[in-house]
């Protein structure tokens, strides 16, 4: 008997529980759809962030940005003028830490040092450092802490007129690197010193303040303006002539440009967050925590809209409630009893048929004569009583209501 059940029974449905699992894959599918389809605006604008951000990245050029690099072909870099220095046998060898263009100093005696360091990084000493292990010194636009360290018999001299940016300078000078170039186009600052060329205008004579100045050895020479070594404008008039000669004197010139990691860690600015109290951190992890949890719980998915037949049958004894609970909620005791005396009046005007354009004075009139009061008590309840508080209304409107059934009654 068994076995002929056991051949009753379909091959098929011995696996049947099976077929669940095989449709668990489906349902997951489904899932992942229905899950991509409701986020698929926000997923979109995510994938389009992280394109744009390697996109920057990806693009991004992978030369030096810093003005007057020799690594920089931007028209604020000086890639130009190192080039043509290294093609005329002239070693450059760029740095940008003090270790690294100290070492470069010690490795190569006598070399020159152009110095690049407009935001004033280094200190008084460090400076002095780098004068004495340096052969000679080019500096462009240095300051005043810059030339009592490295040049004190030279002296800032203020600016030349903005106006244009650029002028045209010639060398007035019996300097040999001056008189090769002849004239400079440049604009920037002026300087004074044993040896000053390229007067600006109207600065002339003994005294007169010039865009180059050195000193009698020529140990130190300041170029008043960034532009003789831009790429942009180191091919003007002479600049090329006189940067050159300037920057390759000697067989290895250290292109040292100063940066913020040169400050002594004594004099670097101390940490904003090592001057707060020790509760500021627990505190800002637990404001953190909470806000994170506030926005968790108002923008959680409330699910689905409900689909609801149209239209909804809504009593008007519902309607005149809700309305009634707002504007008590709100305090709005003028408003309500604006309300009331409309439709009270309106009321009032239908039973005692005076007529759809009736005014005022005719309904309290007629409402007076129906319910047998002086017009002056009935002008009072409908017009001018102004009920203040919500008990007051509640009274007003119970008057209101008795007059209706006095006057209606007839």
């Amino acid at each position: 008997m068994s076995r002929v059940a056991a051949e009753a029974v379909p091959s098929g449905s011995i696996g049947a529980p099976g077929s669940e699992g095989d449709e668990e894959p489906g349902r997951v599918r489904s899932r992942v759809a229905a899950w991509l389809r409701r986020h698929r605006v926000p997923l979109l604008l995510l994938l389009l962030l992280c394109g744009v951000v390697i996109a920057s990245v990806w693009g991004r050029a992978d030369h030096d940005t810093a003005a007057l690099s020799p690594a920089n072909p931007a028209p604020d870099g000086a890639m130009a003028a190192a080039e043509i220095l290294a093609d005329q046998g002239v070693d450059v060898q760029h740095h940008q830490t003090l270790a690294e263009a100290q070492a470069a100093l010690d490795d190569n005696p006598g070399a020159t040092l152009l110095f690049l360091d407009p935001s004033g990084f280094l200190t008084g000493e460090q400076r002095e450092d780098l004068a004495d292990a340096a052969g000679r010194v080019v500096l462009v636009e240095p300051s005043f802490e810059q030339l009592a360290d490295f040049a004190p018999q030279i002296r800032s001299a203020g600016v030349l007129p903005e106006d244009p940016d650029r002028h045209r300078l010639d060398a007035d000078c019996s300097n040999e690197d001056a008189e090769a170039a002849g004239a400079i186009d440049a604009g920037g600052k002026t300087y004074r010193g044993p040896v000053t060329c390229f007067p600006a205008p109207g600065s002339q004579g003994a005294g007169a303040a010039g865009a180059y100045a050195a000193t009698e050895g020529g140990s130190t020479v300041v170029l008043g303006s960034a532009d003789l070594l831009a790429n942009e404008s180191v091919a003007l008039e002479g600049n090329a002539a006189l940067v050159f000669r300037t920057l390759g004197a000697d067989e290895t010139l250290v292109w040292y440009q100063a940066g913020p990691f040169d400050i002594p860690a004594s004099e670097a600015p101390a940490d904003p967050f090592a001057l707060l109290p020790p509760w500021v951190n627990p505190l800002l992890f637990w404001l953190l925590l909470v806000a994170c949890a506030a926005a968790f719980w108002r923008g959680r998915r409330l699910g689905p809209l409900v689909e609801e037949p149209l239209p909804v049958i809504v009593h008007a004894a519902e309607t005149a409630e809700g309305r009634a609970r707002l504007y008590q909620d709100s305090q709005a005791v003028s408003h309500a009893a604006a309300t009331l005396r409309a439709a009270a009046m309106t009321r009032l005007a239908a039973h005692l048929r005076v007529g759809p354009g009736a005014g005022v004075d005719t309904v309290t009139r007629a409402a007076a004569n129906a319910s047998g009061r002086s017009y002056s008590e009935i002008d009072h309840l409908l017009n001018q009583r102004l009920p203040g508080t919500g008990a007051e209304l509640v009274r007003w409107a119970q008057d209101l209501k008795d007059l209706e059934e006095e006057a209606t009654s007839s």
